[in-house]
């Protein structure tokens, strides 16, 4: 009687081996050709708030008494701001800083923060701007400090902010698709969008409108995935 070989070894050998060198293939595909290009936009917006520090540096015979002096001085300041018939939407005070060890040296500051739905009327805003500047730099020697000048705040940073990067993200998409053109391709997918820079100018050169203005700028870079040839 004949023995009749089974085929079935042999198939699961076969297959063994083939499931061995799958790895091996896809590590044989080419990842996608790419396209990486930068985009860039700004966009205008509204003052929302407004910033000012009052600064104060001390020096005495020990960094000890200095430091007693800026305190002393910090307990205070608050009393002064609020008796000057000013109303800050914010008033907070900094622990003092040692600027200098060797010379017995620190610095204590105060902010203050104000709206500017007031001042950003166009008939009598600048007007009443200045006042309000004027206010504090009286009181700034009153309080034998020093006052910033104003840092201003958008009153809609994270809509605005979303706006210009979206709108950057777009603007890097043409020259993008020039290339993949050129290339005889086109433009699969976005696989990543990295921002490079995101800025707040305080007194931008070009401004329209009745009311200063912020200006909002931003730079991204965007990898395009081309189509599979």
């Amino acid at each position: 009687m004949n023995n009749v070989s089974q085929p079935f070894p042999l198939c699961r050998a076969s297959l063994l081996a083939l499931l061995m060198c799958l790895p091996a293939l896809c590590w044989a595909v080419e990842a996608p050709p790419t396209i990486i290009n930068v985009g860039e936009a700004e966009a205008l917006a509204a003052i929302g708030q407004v910033e000012f520090l009052f600064v104060r540096h001390f020096i005495a015979d020990t960094l000890e008494e200095s430091v007693t002096l800026c305190e002393t001085w910090l307990g205070a300041a608050p009393q002064a701001i609020r008796g000057s018939e000013l109303q800050p939407l914010e008033m907070r005070t900094s622990p003092p800083v040692i600027t200098s060890v060797a010379e017995h040296q620190c610095r204590g500051s105060v902010t203050v923060r104000f709206g500017m739905a007031a001042f950003n009327t166009p008939k009598t805003g600048p007007t009443q701007f200045a006042a309000l500047c004027d206010k504090l730099a009286g009181l700034a020697a009153t309080m034998k400090a020093t006052l910033s000048s104003p840092i201003f705040h958008p009153a809609e940073k994270d809509t605005i902010e979303a706006g210009v990067l979206a709108h950057a993200t777009e603007n890097a998409y043409l020259p993008a698709e020039a290339v993949a053109v050129a290339v005889k391709s086109s433009i699969f997918a976005i696989d990543n969008v990295e921002v490079l820079e995101l800025v707040w100018e305080q007194q931008p050169e070009a401004q329209y409108g009745d009311a200063i203005q912020l200006n909002c700028k931003a730079r991204v870079q965007v990898t395009y995935v081309l189509s599979p040839q």
